[in-house]
């Protein structure tokens, strides 16, 4: 299709109303195509109808033929009958006559009511028609029987029946009379004379009976051929019509096409197998930035950056994969590159040499560029420009899969600024910006060329140093913090230095994965931090400081799962009223049940919650759990005394945990009047204000506070009249080796006499000897908690015993 030439632009409005008309045609072709097709077929079916017509009547005559042998039999073996008497004459002529009445038979079968089919094949195959003919036979008297010239052969029909039936009376009649002895001459002669006016009468009516079946035939043979004529000459006219309409459909699409290729926004460009340009439209100049007629002199592989032309074996376009869809690089005249979105397709031609290729270029340099900035924005840090914590972790594991395949090791360093925190406390936010920047820049500009700096978020960095062992990567960071010791940051007349803790992690073939490294590293960095700070501290496995951090943060991992799993379970201790041993009170402990079923007590992993500022979470979960489970046991609640739970020190000074446990109280207020919370001594003496703020809030919603371990902190004393506490629990240190020295009775006697001095209820805990009970109630401690008198066990079976539990105390 040749599409060179152009169009004025006023042509448009003409063009889009051919357009329109276009349309409206193209969706009128499949009714045109179903015309045609109804049209055929109707002749088809016209031809089929002339053939059967010919055939059926055939049929009758050739019937009739049979009928009218057998009728003439049926006389001559009569007439020898009448004067021989003959006995095989006379079946000969009743076997003849069974052919007439065969026919006679199927055409009544015909028609009865309903029509009998069966009867009717019976009949017509007894009187000797073809069996290939019956069906046709039955079909066309059934269509026919009142057409004109069928229905006179069916009077002529019968008529002849008529006749037969009196040939079978006159059969009868001869045997009857042959039983009472030989016939004389007269009535030889009489039954003979008989026999030929029957056949005189019956022989014009066969004749009769075949020419209007045979005029019936022609005239339908007529009025079909007419119809067929006719229906020849509509086929034809419409077949023309419906040519010339698609004929004009395509000369206009063609017209079309022209317009839209010259005129489309997408660059479109037809080449020979061999990439010469043969047309190309005002688009492609426009992304190209050429002029047309020159742009039609060029080859593919003039525009296209070399990368983007794929070569077959021989030198030539592998137009295989050419034709993939995809991004590719234009080159202009002027050296730069546009991007365009490539969609090509091959036209054939009568050879496959003559094959010619269309494509369609899109300008996506734009989107392009926006897409690079965007992946560029998804892969670096917004403030630093480094690339940022996914980044890291891509780039860390192409650097351990390179380490695992060439056996050389990396270093992962990851650095913790000292002094962040005071920047942006005393100087702002904003210079702590620029603190971070600054420090990156003269931290980049020690790397060499190859290693990479990258912001894992907030004031931690991490810095890969490729193929450098443990040793040499401490040696260059160590060189590293000189460089930054001299690089100090000025802000308003301050001088801060470029502090900062760094932990190396060998990066070879061993490590497990990137997670794995940047942990490692991690717990090198936290270790340095505690040694003090502005050091280094390399990851090795044979280290028990980072043992221990790596036990810990493996315990705060477990923990964090099983808190999630739902595998954290509650115990509970009583606390026994030695003057009413009736009163129902317990503390709540918890217990972490791992993957393999193992029981571990909060002595393993609570210190290192605690200790990584996790215990919020374990608070959070405990506190809900138990209000869960005491809400959902009246019984048990009303029967309840008092319920302790533990409380660390981080989730008393927490907002967020404090506006949690506030709305669960409102939400159960009858479980809010059964809780006691347990606040160590050290918590309340770290952080006072905290510690008030989360006493009132409990105890106006009826709960109590019972202050843990105290006495651990001699100058607690000092703070009871300032603190609204109900309960005193005296740290279990004094009360374990109470029976064995005089100091720790008089410790335990003071502290029970300020508790009662001060209203407060006193608590004895770790009471593991009837002994020991005995002492505690002479220096009037009321309550005792230990094992020597409930071992602790699961919550829910001690719900479930309620007032009827059975006795726990060891005997």
């Amino acid at each position: 299709m040749d599409i060179e030439g152009t169009h004025p632009a006023g042509a448009r409005t003409a063009d889009g109303t051919a357009g329109e008309a276009n349309q409206r045609g193209l969706q009128r072709l499949p009714i045109r195509v179903a015309a045609l097709i109804v049209l055929s077929a109707f002749g088809a079916l016209l031809t089929a109808a002339i053939l059967e017509t010919q055939a059926g009547a055939t049929a009758y005559i050739i019937g009739e033929s049979h009928w009218s042998k057998a009728q003439q039999r049926a006389v001559h073996s009569l007439y020898r009958y009448a004067g021989h008497a003959d006995p095989s004459d006379l079946a000969d002529a009743r076997e003849a006559l069974d052919v007439p009445l065969g026919d006679r038979d199927g055409r009544l079968a015909l028609e009865r009511s309903p029509v009998d089919l069966a009867a009717a094949r019976a009949g017509f195959l007894r009187g000797n028609n073809a069996p290939d003919d019956i069906d046709r036979l039955i079909r066309m008297y059934r269509v026919l029987s009142g057409a004109p010239y069928f229905k006179q052969s069916v009077h002529y029909w019968r008529q002849a029946e008529t006749e037969i039936l009196q040939l079978v009376q006159l059969a009868d009649e001869l045997e009857q009379r042959s039983r009472r002895g030989p016939l004389d001459a007269a009535s030889v002669h009489h039954y003979q004379e008989r026999l030929r006016v029957i056949d005189a009468r019956v022989r014009p009516v066969e004749l009769a009976f075949s020419r209007s079946l045979a005029d019936g035939a022609n005239f339908m043979r007529h009025v079909l051929l007419v119809l067929s004529g006719i229906a020849f000459v509509l086929l034809a006219g419409y077949a023309l019509h419906v040519m010339r309409r698609t004929l004009r459909h395509v000369r206009e699409t063609e017209s079309e096409f022209r317009l839209a290729f010259h005129q489309s926004a997408v660059g479109m460009l037809k080449m020979d197998r061999d990439g010469r340009f043969t047309q190309s439209n005002e688009a492609l100049a426009q992304i190209l930035d050429m002029p047309l007629p020159s742009l039609r002199l060029r080859t593919l592989a003039d525009v296209l950056h070399p990368e983007d032309l794929p070569l077959s074996a021989g030198g030539g376009i592998d137009w295989t994969r050419m034709v993939q869809p995809g991004e590719r690089r234009l080159l202009r005249a002027d050296g730069s590159i546009r991007w365009v979105r490539w969609t090509a397709s091959v036209i054939a031609g009568p050879q496959p040499a003559a094959d010619q290729m269309f494509a369609l270029v899109e300008d996506v340099s734009e989107a392009h560029e926006l897409a690079c900035e965007i992946a560029y924005q998804a892969s670096h840090d917004e403030l630093t420009g480094l690339i940022n914590r996914r980044e890291i972790g891509r780039r860390l594991g192409h650097a351990l899969a390179h380490a695992r395949n060439h056996a050389s090791p990396h270093a992962l360093c990851y650095v913790d600024l000292d002094q962040f925190k005071l920047i942006n406390d005393t100087c702002g936010h904003a210079a702590g910006d620029r603190y971070l920047c600054h420090f990156a820049h003269v931290l980049s500009a020690q790397l060499r060329r190859g290693d990479w700096l990258g912001r894992l978020g907030g004031d931690e960095f991490a810095v890969l140093l490729h193929d450098t062992s443990l040793e040499a990567a401490e040696a260059a960071m160590g060189r590293v913090q000189t460089a930054l010791a001299r690089a100090a940051f000025a802000c308003d007349g301050r001088t801060f230095g470029l502090n900062c803790s760094i932990g190396v992690a060998e990066l070879n073939g061993e490590a497990p994965d990137v997670d794995w490294l940047l942990r490692a590293a991690d717990a090198a960095c936290y270790v340095a931090k505690e040694e003090g700070r502005n050091r280094i501290r390399c990851y090795r496995e044979s280290d028990q400081s980072l043992s221990r951090r790596r036990r810990e943060l493996e315990w705060v991992a477990n923990t964090q799962l099983a808190i999630a799993e739902h595998r954290l379970l509650l115990h509970a201790q009583l606390i026994v009223a030695v003057d009413d041993p009736g009163r129902l009170q317990y503390e709540v402990l918890v217990r972490l049940l791992d993957r393999e079923g193992q029981l571990h007590a909060p002595g393993t992993f609570l210190p290192a919650m605690e200790r990584h500022g996790q215990a919020m979470a374990l608070d959070r979960y405990v506190v809900d759990a138990v209000v869960a489970q005491l809400s959902a046991d009246p019984a048990h609640l009303a029967e309840l005394d008092l319920c302790h739970v533990n409380v660390s020190a981080q989730s008393v000074a927490d907002p967020v945990f404090l506006a949690h446990v506030a709305s669960q109280l409102d939400r159960h207020p009858g479980v809010a009047r059964k809780l006691c919370f347990e606040i160590t001594e050290t918590a309340v003496i770290g952080n006072l204000p905290d510690a008030c703020r989360f006493i009132e809030a409990m105890r106006a919603r009826g709960g109590r506070i019972a202050l843990d371990d105290f006495g651990s902190g001699l100058s607690s004393f000092a703070y009871l009249k300032r603190l609204p506490v109900d309960i005193l629990k005296i740290d279990g240190a004094f009360i374990r080796d109470l029976a064995n020295g005089e100091a720790d009775l008089a410790l335990v006697r003071s502290m029970s006499q300020m508790g009662q001095a001060l209203g407060k209820v006193t608590i004895a805990e770790w009471v593991e000897s009837d002994d020991v009970v005995q002492q505690l109630a002479a220096l009037g401690i009321r309550y005792v908690q230990g094992y020597a008198v409930h071992v602790p066990c699961p919550l829910s079976e001690l719900i479930r015993h309620g007032a009827t539990r059975p006795q726990l105390v060891p005997a």
